[in-house]
C-alpha cells in the first residue's frame, strides 16, 4: 500500500480520513492540522498514533516517510501546502478549487511540472453514476444536435468561518464544481462568460452568494447558470439540476433522477450506469495509478485550469459588466 501524509482532518477532511481509511491502495502515514483537537479526533477515530500527528507541517515532512500528500486545507493556504510537499519529492491530490487566485494555480501546475510530479484535484462530482450516465447519453447523441442547457442550483448553507467572509463565495468556492461537470459533460471547454451576482435583502454572506450567467461553449452550447447560496425553503441537490436540448428531444437530471422526453406529455426515467466506487473513494485510485504510470490522471491541475478559469471569468464579466472570454485568463 502506498502511504500519504493527510493535511487538514478537520470538516471535510474528517471525511477524507474514513476514505483513506478504507482504502485498499492507500494509508495513512501522518495527520497535519493546525487544530489540535482536530488532529486528536481523527488520531482517536482512525487509531493513528500521537507521534503521526503534527501541527507543523514541515516538521511532518522532515519525519515521515510517504509516497504523497493529501492537501484537504482551505485554498488560502494551497499554495504553501503543494509546493512544500512538492520540493520534498511527494506526489500530490489536493481539494478544489485549485487555489485561491489563478496566478497560484498557474504557478501550481508550472511547478507540477518543472519538478515531474502528479498534482490532481480532488474533482468528485465527476465519478457517481449520474454523471458517468448523463456523460454516456450526450456521448451517444441521443438528443441529437444539442442547442442549450441550463442548470439551476440552490442551496442555504451557514458555513460560517471563512466561506461567509469571501467577496463571491458561491461562484470562487462552489461553481467550480458545476463548471468542472459541465466541461467533463459535454466533452468541451468554455469559450466566454459573462452575468451579474446578486446580493439577496437576507443574504448571511459579506459577499455576493448567487449568480445568474451565461455561458458559452467552445462546441456552439449555450448554457444558462442560476445559483445561489442563500436558497430559503426547497434546494435542489448538490448535484444541481440540469437541462440538455436537443434536436431529438430533452435530458433531464432532476433532484438526482435522469429523464429522457421526447414530447411535452411524457418523459422516460433512465436506469443510472454502474459505478461501483464513487467520488473520493475513486479519486483515491486514480491517484495510485496515476503515480504507478507516470501519467496525468483525468482531473490534473493543467487540466483544472480550464474549469477554475470559468470562476475568474465570471467574477472578471461580473466586475466589468462585460462578456469575457477564457484566453484573456488563460494566455
Amino acid at each position: 500500500m502506498k502511504r500519504l501524509i493527510q493535511v487538514g482532518v478537520g470538516g471535510m477532511g474528517a471525511h477524507w480520513t474514513s476514505v483513506v481509511a478504507a482504502s485498499e491502495k492507500w494509508q495513512a502515514a501522518a495527520y497535519v492540522d493546525t487544530d489540535r483537537r482536530n488532529l486528536m479526533a481523527a488520531a482517536a477515530r482512525h487509531g493513528m498514533p500521537r507521534n503521526r500527528c503534527y501541527t507543523n507541517l514541515a516538521r511532518a515532512l522532515r519525519e515521515v516517510e510517504a509516497d504523497a500528500l493529501l492537501d484537504v486545507t482551505p485554498q488560502q493556504s494551497r499554495k504553501d501546502v503543494c509546493t512544500a510537499a512538492m520540493e520534498c519529492n511527494l506526489d500530490v491530490l489536493c481539494e478544489k478549487p485549485l487555489a485561491d487566485t489563478l496566478r497560484n494555480a498557474k504557478a501550481l501546475v508550472a511547478r507540477a511540472e518543472r519538478l515531474g510530479h502528479i498534482l490532481m484535484v480532488a474533482q468528485n462530482y465527476r465519478y457517481t453514476p449520474l454523471p458517468q450516465t448523463v456523460k454516456r447519453i450526450l456521448a451517444a447523441g441521443k438528443l441529437g444536435a444539442l442547442g442549450y442547457a441550463g442548470i439551476s442550483f440552490h442551496k442555504g448553507p451557514h458555513f460560517g468561518g471563512y466561506r461567509e467572509k469571501m467577496p463571491f463565495p458561491l461562484v470562487l468556492d462552489m461553481s467550480i464544481h458545476h463548471f468542472d461537470l459541465l466541461r467533463f459533460l459535454t466533452d468541451s471547454d468554455v469559450r466566454a462568460v459573462q452575468g451579474a451576482t446578486i446580493n439577496a435583502p437576507w443574504n448571511w454572506f459579506k459577499g455576493d452568494a448567487s449568480v445568474m450567467a451565461a455561458l458559452e461553449l467552445e462546441n456552439g452550447l449555450c448554457v444558462n447558470y442560476h445559483a445561489s447560496w442563500v436558497a430559503q425553503g426547497w434546494e435542489t441537490p448538490w448535484n444541481a439540476n440540469w437541462r440538455f436540448d436537443g434536436s431529438k428531444g430533452v435530458l433531464l437530471w432532476e433532484n438526482d433522477e435522469l429523464f429522457l422526453a421526447s414530447s411535452p406529455a411524457r418523459r422516460r426515467k433512465i436506469r443510472e450506469v454502474k459505478w461501483p466506487v464513487t467520488a473520493q473513494a475513486f479519486l483515491l485510485d486514480a491517484f495510485a495509478a496515476a503515480i504507478e504510470s507516470r501519467h496525468a490522471p483525468e482531473t490534473s491541475a493543467a487540466d483544472n485550469l480550464k474549469s477554475l478559469a470559468v470562476t475568474y471569468a465570471l467574477v472578471r464579466a461580473v466586475k466589468e459588466k462585460r462578456r469575457v472570454e477564457l484566453r484573456e485568463l488563460l494566455a
